[in-house]
């Protein structure tokens, strides 16, 4: 399927075009409907074309790319957490990772207090069932119709309720992000640690995010740790593995002669 894939490039079967029926495909290339039925199954786990039941196989809308750079994402938003609000509130978190303008963006964002089950609990050195701040972020670009990530995010209610504005989901998106948010309750924070894994999505989390048939997902799991050596954030982000990239630039130490 290598013309195909080749057509979908070069724009000769544009977004949102519909791929000619398999028997249609099979005479085109002479080879046998099965043949044709393998390729597609290679293109839809590629995420070059999407499968609609009981209407056929379509060319992908384009798609926005995040690139993580964990090693200079997080230091950019230390530095910028106590700037004047006018400057926070120019960029952020989403706007870095895609090289995107803020007014091209929506970001839902639903808070509630939930209790600490037993994982959370243990990630944060309490006791189960204590209160956390739960904050689930859908952030979309307007001109696609699915998040570029699922966040779960989740603070100490106690933390939290300190400053009563961290409670209010309508004052995001909040300039500074999660760091500045901590910094208005006195915590800095000292270093992050991030863990990612990969695995087959839930269909919650496919249809959501609008994956491609077979496609994985990352999911990060960061955990943020403050001067006093405290957890103060743990995120669960869920990343959709076609449109995710994760750069790491490790510098190292030269040696000596």
């Amino acid at each position: 399927m290598d013309d195909i894939r080749q057509k979908i490039a070069d724009r000769r079967l544009p977004a949102g075009a519909k791929l000619p029926p398999t028997r249609e495909l099979a005479e085109e290339y002479g080879v046998t409907q099965q043949t044709i039925h393998r390729a597609i199954a290679f293109l839809k786990s590629g995420g070059h074309v999407l499968g609609l039941q009981g209407k056929g196989v379509f060319v992908r809308m384009p798609r926005q790319l995040v690139t993580r750079q964990p090693q200079l994402r997080y230091q950019w938003e230390k530095a910028r957490a106590r700037y004047p609000e006018e400057e926070r509130a120019t960029t952020g978190v989403s706007e870095y990772d895609t090289g995107r303008d803020r007014d091209d963006f929506d970001f839902p964002a639903v808070f509630s207090p939930v209790l600490a089950s037993a994982e959370l609990a243990d990630r944060f050195g309490v006791a189960k069932g204590t209160v956390l701040l739960q904050r689930l972020y859908r952030t979309t670009v307007r001109e696609e119709q699915h998040p570029v990530a699922l966040i779960s995010s989740y603070l100490l209610y106690s933390v939290a309720e300190q400053n009563p504005d961290l409670l209010d989901a309508e004052k995001e998106p909040w300039p500074g992000g999660t760091m500045n948010q901590l910094w208005t309750v006195g915590i800095e924070i000292d270093h992050i640690i991030d863990e990612i894994t990969t695995r087959a999505p839930t269909p919650e989390e496919a249809e959501t995010l609008g994956l491609a048939d077979q496609m994985a997902v990352f999911v990060l799991e960061k955990t943020s740790i403050s001067v006093a050596g405290d957890v103060v954030e743990f995120s669960e982000v869920i990343l959709p593995g076609d449109r995710t990239r994760m750069k790491y630039t490790i510098q190292l130490e030269r040696w000596t002669t």
